[in-house]
């Protein structure tokens, strides 16, 4: 193959170099070229590889000026069809250099790679962590969702439990009671904790009702009919008929107002 490009190599002159042997400051150029014979770097190199290819003398010659051999690399390429063709002088010239560029340049092309390699490696894991991330909230919600809804099927069945306790204390009230009559402390306060003390408090006794009866799932009819029960059983004259002639305290009568306004006001306003 070295005779394939003949026309191209120059022999290297072996006259002494003048003062001004642009060689002496930049190695692309050809050694021993006065300042009169100066030519283009890309040309100079050319000229030394097709040198180097000429002959045994002249590959030693160029291996010593450039630190590492020139004239060692296949000048053939994979064509459009798959087929290797020869690269013209040019091609060959820069795929040279590109070659020398790596073999010189080794530790800083291995240290490019090795930092885009962790720079992939950071990003793999930052998306695996993020992946990671994502199934640990879409767990946390699954899990908060289902404490929820059993939380939530707790209230509902105390509250259920609730107002059936609430009925069957006013049912056995009206069955046992000598004369339609009841005592004041047996009567069933309609709040969550079922004490007088709380009857007083607007809002425990409507959370009551809108939560007792139906379990918390209250419809406007369901809540309508409970209310009209519940209006005409905390109606203050009916209460003071079913206590009788006992000394009613002016707080009993107090906190019966106050359920039966509630219940008065939760009524018109399902009706409205």
């Amino acid at each position: 193959d070295r005779h394939h490009r003949h026309h191209h190599r120059s022999k290297r002159r072996k006259t002494s170099p003048p003062k001004d042997d642009p060689a002496l400051y930049d190695d692309t150029h050809l050694p021993n070229a006065s300042s009169s014979q100066y030519v283009d770097p890309e040309i100079a190199f050319r000229e030394s590889l097709f040198d180097a290819m000429a002959d045994d003398e002249g590959a030693q010659f160029w291996e010593g000026v450039y630190g590492q051999p020139i004239h060692t690399y296949p000048d053939v390429k994979p064509g459009p069809d798959g087929e290797l063709e020869r690269m013209t002088d040019e091609e060959y010239t820069a795929f040279v250099r590109a070659k020398m560029y790596e073999k010189t340049h080794q530790h800083l092309l291995e240290e490019k790679a090795r930092r885009e390699a962790a720079k992939k490696e950071r990003e793999r894991l930052a998306k695996e962590s993020a992946k990671e991330e994502r199934e640990a909230e879409k767990f946390r919600r699954k899990v908060e969702e289902s404490l929820k809804k059993g939380q939530e099927r707790k209230s509902r069945k105390a509250w259920g439990d609730r107002w059936e306790a609430y009925i069957q204390k006013w049912e056995s009230l009206g069955k046992g009671a000598a004369g339609g009559k009841i005592h004041i402390a047996s009567i069933p306060w309609p709040v969550e904790s079922g004490k007088r003390a709380d009857a007083t408090k607007l809002k425990e006794i409507e959370r009551f009702f809108l939560n007792a009866p139906t379990s918390g799932q209250p419809t406007e009819a369901q809540l309508a009919k409970v209310l009209k029960v519940e209006r005409v059983r905390w109606h203050p004259d009916k209460i003071q008929q079913k206590l009788g002639g006992q000394d009613v305290s002016e707080d009993v009568m107090q906190a019966v107002t106050a359920v039966f306004q509630v219940i008065d006001r939760m009524w018109s306003e399902v009706r409205a």
